[in-house]
């Protein structure tokens, strides 16, 4: 396969998985019709992901590998519990109070997190236009927000917000934190047990909070369940790091840009949720702020 070939390959698979990651809210925002809260259909999804990621996990075991030191294993659970325990907590928690497009709009901001913390851990330098990247994310994020307080019933869309960023900030912290140990055990196999310690962390949250009342749901939230595990959890989390492999991280962060307008789209059509304009605007910021932060920390070093 020549090199336009793959190049052409990673970009189709960084798309699918961007569009099948922008399916966790609409899937969770299905489920809560049901009456699940956030913690239960946060628990279905590790619960119906864990396997996959157990038996993939084995398979790499069953390759030459280098051995992963004490130290490492500490960090990798300490990660595992930041970038997927509790990001997807607060992830969760928040789309119970805001809407799918709303959630995957603030979930963008990352990359400016990301930003921050490198000036702050690694002291490098911030360049005035990612200053106007980030100003410009966060305008987007208000009109976005402005626009689910007009049209969005919800009482708690401040709460909501907070815990969409908090989900933000305990993403990139993870990023940031696990770029040299990604490249040191490798990618897959480091995903595969930080998810797989992340699930336990979530199913002993469940227990503790609801017993074992894990077999009294309606059917379709089980469905839903085993939806957003396959589609929008095991699926892309593969489909995007193989893209990762092709095409390189500068590249996945500009093609996985879609997430957002991807979300607006299948949320009108599955949650019958209002495309304002203010909304729209919001998301072609927020994707503006993001794609110059790519670009310009790619050149910089940053990201």
């Amino acid at each position: 396969m020549n090199s336009k070939s793959v190049f052409s390959k990673g970009i189709i698979l960084v798309f699918i998985g961007a569009v099948c990651f922008s399916t966790k809210g609409i899937f969770a925002k299905l489920a809560f019709q049901y009456g699940v809260d956030g913690l239960q259909i946060l628990m279905l999804r590790m619960l119906f992901a864990l396997p996959f990621y157990i038996i993939i996990l084995t398979r790499e075991y069953k390759k030459p590998l280098p051995r992963i030191i004490k130290k490492d294993w500490i960090t990798i659970v300490t990660l595992g519990l930041i970038g997927y325990y509790l990001a997807a907590l607060f992830d969760f928690l928040g789309l119970q109070y805001v809407s799918a497009s709303l959630e995957r709009n603030i979930i963008f901001t990352y990359p400016t997190f990301v930003l921050l913390m490198s000036r702050i851990f690694f002291k490098r330098k911030i360049h005035a236009v990612q200053i106007v990247a980030v100003l410009v994310c966060y305008t987007g994020i208000l009109l976005a927000f402005y626009s689910d307080k007009a049209a969005y019933a919800s009482h708690n869309l401040m709460r909501g917000t907070v815990f969409v960023l908090l989900s933000s900030f305990t993403y990139a912290l993870y990023l940031v934190k696990s770029d040299n140990l990604i490249k040191n055990i490798g990618t897959i196999r480091f995903t595969c047990i930080s998810m797989i310690v992340s699930g336990i962390a979530v199913l002993v949250h469940y227990l503790v909070i609801h017993g074992w009342n894990i077999f009294s749901f309606p059917y379709q939230v089980y469905l839903l369940g085993i939806g957003v595990a396959i589609i929008g959890t095991v699926l892309p989390s593969f489909l995007m790091t193989k893209g990762i492999e092709l095409i390189g991280s500068s590249n996945m962060a500009i093609i996985a840009s879609i997430g957002p307008l991807a979300t607006i789209f299948l949320s009108n059509i599955f949650l019958h949720e209002n495309l304002s304009f203010l909304h729209i605007a919001g998301t072609i910021l927020v994707l503006t702020g993001v794609l110059i932060i790519s670009v310009k920390g790619t050149k910089a070093e940053v990201l």
